[in-house]
């Protein structure tokens, strides 16, 4: 390119471009060489050679000036470990090639010996975006679904390349620690890819202790918090116990030390640095580590220690808090309490879901606990604390708010709640790097000027921020002052299942409602009906459902309107068939806490699948502050009476039938309904708004998901079969997969239909013979009506949630397959025979549904209605 002697490679793939970048250095010994992708952009998403040749010239410009280094690029260091695009070489200093032998890490190999022994160079007056998702972009990067990422990646790379140093230089331990948490990172929690088989899952933490033996302890811990790898004190003290544990050593190896003033502060450089990066509040506890040497190192303080408060309320003059702290200080050997004036309230620690897992298994946790603090009469902070054993002065610990149900926020400073008589705020200091913590909850008698003042200065705050994102929600606060007296005394109901998708059991509880609503305006006092003032159900205004509500005379509350973000601030009860309450209204942690002190709905769940699997998770009570939670089995209320979903005592749980079951009513069409439920290997993860429709994976047909049903709806056998009984088969998409519908290979005998668009599960419920499922939830929809099911359970397969109170062994209402000749032979003899259900699995439905008279809904309405009093 031009005078400078640059050149520019596209990487598109793999193999091709190994070559390619290999021959160029090869065939020249001078010159830069620039590597891109197709979809990398410069700024404002621009693409063109006139922004790559600008870039490159940028590039040249700072190597021209740094004649010893050997690359630039303008990505940052978290990004750079392990895509070669975006960087500059210059071509006389490299003396090494791309390894074609490596799958994975041949761009990571070749960067990370060339930064170890030579100065690189990041310029960052340049605008670029990596088009190419790295190893931690587990939203598209592919690799996650590949068994040869984890172990192959532990066996023939990053263990080898360890093993080569006599002494592990400090950016290769750091990028074992990157490449490690990229890998434990994509499995967490529901992520789990189910790549790894329990056996495969035992070998790949052992090659992560292998791995860990060659990093230090600082490293792992990361003292320096090192951008490539920085993650909490948790997940490092995670891999610290693999690593002693693959050495034969227990526990973590800290040891626990009061520090009340400066003067004890040792005088090593590291524990110096630790204080003082960290702001080390005196007094305070540090956890200390071991070096190889024998040296210890701070790794925690409890200066870094955070209660995070989950939820407030209010009932009979008591402060009612649930929260949690995570499990760094053994709460066996330390006390945790709040102090109100001159009281304190020990917590009562409870077992409500807070684990952290990876590949499904359990790695760290958080304590969850409760607190009652009687506040009648008490004006003052509320402030948490902790001691240890034989200590006489306790440590106050600083609040975080991480909880759409916080009520409270560490930012706007201002923030506050009212509730009844009170008036809750925060009281925070200022740090020296310019931040502020919360250090304590302030209590005061409500009136209505405090309050005032609050909202003025909250709206001060973010008015002069001078940020677009926040000035929007000055305005919605704005709107709500302004709008407030006229909702203030209407019972606001609001509903909403998917926002793409209606049809699910609110729409079914919004209908019933409106007609309970029409018939209390008709004739008895609404007051004494307690029926709602104002009923909405909330869609996005593109999907299908919104035109077909609107041509059936009702309107729809159009997602993200005006109308929708102040109904969300008023409504008294939100009925939702899905959890997530908040995202699903376009909330996420980072926005709602402009106006978490707003809200006071109760939420009511009406599911969209049966709880009868172990999903604390998900459907724990604090999930959305759950206070009615309807359902249809008393097998549902034993496995949600379990402490580990804490509803005991807050008479949460309602047997009542589920709200969508009074539409099924049996019009059989013989059909086959095929419908098995989702794998985290069949979709994109969530990228847009929760609710929204997933995007297109286009690695879906290399999944088993796929080779598996595609195979067996044209399967010959099968299709001969339905043509000589009569029957026609309907494979319907689980949403999430839904937007894959154009993968799977028609025939004239099957009907893919996509869960989306104007779908209805009712009507492909009443009008079909037989469900083939696997675990989906609609299955118990099915069985409600009495209809025969088979559950199809391929080994390749596994299921996504462990088993609760719902034994498929003992409970299932149909017979299980786990091969494809099995199956095809079972449903061509219920087609012979007229697709009858089978007398055992029709007692079998007959013990699990507590009711069948379609009445659900109206047990529904008169519980919500019930929550007035």
């Amino acid at each position: 390119m031009g005078e400078r002697n640059i050149t520019i490679i596209h990487k598109k793939d793999r193999e091709s471009f190994i070559r390619e970048f290999n021959r160029h250095l090869d065939t020249h010994d001078d010159g830069y060489l620039l590597v891109l992708s197709p979809d990398d952009t410069f700024g404002d998403e621009k693409q063109g050679e006139k922004y790559e040749h600008r870039m490159a010239q940028k590039l040249a410009d700072i190597l021209d000036e740094n004649e010893e280094a050997v690359l630039a690029t303008p990505k940052r260091l978290f990004q750079f470990p392990d895509r070669i695009t975006g960087v500059m070489l210059r071509v006389s200093m490299i003396d090494i090639r791309l390894r074609e032998d490596l799958l994975y890490n041949y761009e990571a190999d070749f960067l990370l010996k060339l930064s170890i022994s030579h100065p690189i160079l990041i310029q960052q007056d340049i605008e670029y975006v990596q088009g190419e998702p790295g190893d931690g972009n587990f939203h598209e990067f592919g690799g996650i679904y590949d068994k040869r990422w984890y172990i192959d990646n532990m066996k023939s790379y990053l263990i080898p390349l360890l093993k080569s140093f006599d002494e592990v230089p400090e950016p290769v331990q750091f990028f074992a620690m990157y490449n490690i948490t990229c890998r434990l990172d994509a499995n967490q929690n529901y992520n789990n890819r189910h790549v790894l088989n329990d056996t495969e899952t035992d070998v790949f933490k052992d090659l992560i202790g292998e791995a860990l033996q060659y990093v230090d302890d600082g490293i792992i811990m990361n003292v320096n918090r090192f951008p490539v790898y920085k993650r909490d004190f948790q997940f490092s003290r995670m891999l610290l116990r693999i690593k002693r544990e693959y050495a034969g050593e227990a526990g973590d190896g800290f040891t626990l030390k009061r520090i009340d003033s400066p003067e004890e502060i040792p005088a090593e450089s590291i524990e110096r640095d630790f204080f003082h990066y960290n702001e080390i509040r005196l007094p305070a506890y540090v956890l200390l580590g071991k070096g190889r040497g024998g040296e210890t190192f701070p790794v925690h303080s409890t200066s870094k220690l955070r209660c995070n408060i989950q939820l407030m309320d209010v009932k009979d003059g008591k402060l009612e808090i649930d929260g949690s702290v995570p499990d760094i200080y053994d709460k066996e050997k330390v006390s945790y309490f709040f102090e109100a004036g001159t009281k304190r309230y020990p917590v009562s620690f409870c077992e409500r879901y807070s684990l952290t897992k990876y590949f499904g298994r359990s790695a760290y946790k958080r304590y969850p606990f409760h607190v009652s603090i009687p506040i009648s009469g008490f004006e003052g902070g509320i402030t948490f604390n902790m001691q240890a054993e034989g200590d006489e002065e306790p440590i106050r610990i600083v609040f975080e708010f991480k909880s759409h149900t916080s009520r409270l926020a560490a930012y706007p400073r201002n923030a506050y709640w009212h509730k009844g008589e009170f008036l809750f705020s925060t009281v925070s200091f200022d740090t020296e790097s310019g931040g502020f913590l919360v250090s304590a909850i302030r209590v005061r008698k409500y009136s209505f000027g405090r309050m005032a003042i609050k909202e003025i200065k909250t709206g001060a705050e973010l008015l002069f921020s001078f940020r677009m994102h926040r000035f929007r929600f000055f305005l919605l606060r704005a709107a709500w002052v302004v709008t407030r007296p006229y909702f203030k005394n209407k019972k606001i109901w609001l509903f909403f299942d998917k926002i793409y998708k209606g049809g699910d059991s609110a729409e079914y509880m919004f209908r019933y409602t409106l007609e309970q609503m029409k018939k209390a305006s008709e004739g008895e006092d609404r007051d004494e009906a307690k029926a709602p003032d104002r009923a909405y159900y909330l869609l996005d205004e593109t999907a299908p459902d919104y035109e077909r509500m609107m041509s059936e005379g009702i309107r729809p509350l159009k997602r993200g309107s005006f109308l929708h973000r102040l109904i969300f601030l008023n409504a008294d009860i939100l009925v939702a068939s899905n959890s997530t309450v908040f995202a699903f209204n376009d909330y996420y942690l980072e926005n709602s806490r402009f106006i978490r002190g707003i809200p006071d709905f109760k939420v009511a769940c009406v599911q969209h699948g049966l709880s009868v699997q172990k999903i604390a998770l998900a459907q724990q009570r604090l999930r959305d502050n759950i206070r009615m939670y309807f359902i249809a089995s008393r097998y549902e209320e034993e496995n949600l009476m379990k402490p580990v979903y804490d509803y005991a005592g807050y008479d949460a749980i309602k047997l009542t039938g589920i709200p969508r079951y009074d539409g099924l009513i049996n019009d059989d069409k013989k059909q086959i309904l095929i419908s098995p439920t989702w794998r985290m290997q069949s979709a994109k993860l969530v990228t847009r708004h929760e609710g929204l429709e997933r995007d297109y994976n286009p690695d879906f047909k290399e999944t088993a998901y796929y080779k598996i049903y595609n195979g067996l709806i044209n399967d010959e056998k099968l299709i001969a079969a339905a043509k000589e009984y009569g029957y026609r088969i309907v494979y319907v998409l689980h949403p999430i997969v839904s937007p894959q519908v154009d993968d799977f290979v028609k025939n004239d005998f099957v009907d893919i239909i996509p869960a989306t668009g104007d779908m209805s599960y009712e009507r492909i419920f009443s009008e079909s013979s037989l469900m083939v499922t696997d675990y989906s939830g609609i299955q118990f929809d099915f069985a409600y009506m009495r209809k025969p099911l088979v559950y199809y359970h391929p080994a390749e397969l596994e299921a996504h949630y462990e088993e609760g109170t719902f034994h498929y062994d003992t409970m299932a209402f149909g017979e299980i397959v786990r091969k494809k000749d099995e199956l095809v032979a079972l449903l061509s003899e219920y087609m012979k025979n007229g697709c009858e259900m089978k007398e055992l699995y029709r007692l079998r439905a007959d013990d699990f549904f507590e009711y069948d008279d379609r009445e659900n809904c109206k047990r529904v309405y008169d519980v919500l209605r019930s929550s007035y009093d």
